[in-house]
């Protein structure tokens, strides 16, 4: 079963190998100034945003309330402003910009805000539940007797309810919420 410890440390681990792209990209003679410096920037900010997540522990005694600190959400919402600037499509952007486009309703600092969710159906919310086992689409499957095209179906409306892109952010959106816990 995956922790909010275990979320963190995998986004962290992804934001290492974006940011070591994000150098590499930086290096290259092609490179313009202006777009290296923007690299450059970027990349400091990744770095930021990784140690964040690795220095932060989220409390083990009681079921998370939230995944990720005010400082961590805000350094995410400051790299979406930053992608959403640039009009490149260098993979390794695309690849940021896909591991952290959580909603900007989840990125806000006040819950108040914060629109209602879709309310997921019973077969999703089974789909959810073993999202943070890391299973693969084709083990859900198995555990659920449905085939594997029915789980990524589920996955997609999940995602599409949730407004997210990814497992990783799913997985967030269901803690806040209540709908699971670690």
């Amino acid at each position: 079963m995956k922790t909010a410890r275990g979320l963190h440390d995998e986004i962290s681990e992804e934001l290492s190998n974006i940011g070591n792209g994000l150098d590499v990209l930086a290096g290259r003679n092609e490179c313009g100034t202006e777009h290296r410096a923007f690299l450059r920037e970027l990349r400091s900010r990744v770095s930021t945003l990784s140690d964040l997540l690795s220095a932060e522990i989220p409390a083990a005694d009681e079921t998370s309330k939230t995944i990720f600190s005010i400082e961590i959400r805000r350094e995410i919402s400051e790299i979406n402003q930053q992608l959403d600037a640039d009009n490149s499509a260098e993979v390794i952007l695309v690849q940021l910009k896909e591991l952290l486009g959580f909603p900007k309703y989840f990125l806000e600092l006040s819950k108040e805000k914060r629109p209602a969710l879709t309310p997921l159906t019973k077969r999703e919310k089974e789909v959810l539940l073993l999202l943070p086992r890391g299973l693969t689409a084709k083990a859900m499957a198995s555990e659920l007797f449905l085939t594997e095209a029915t789980i990524k179906s589920h996955l997609a409306t999940i995602y599409r309810k949730f407004e997210v892109r990814n497992r990783s952010q799913a997985i967030a959106i269901g803690v806040e919420n209540k709908i699971l816990n670690f």
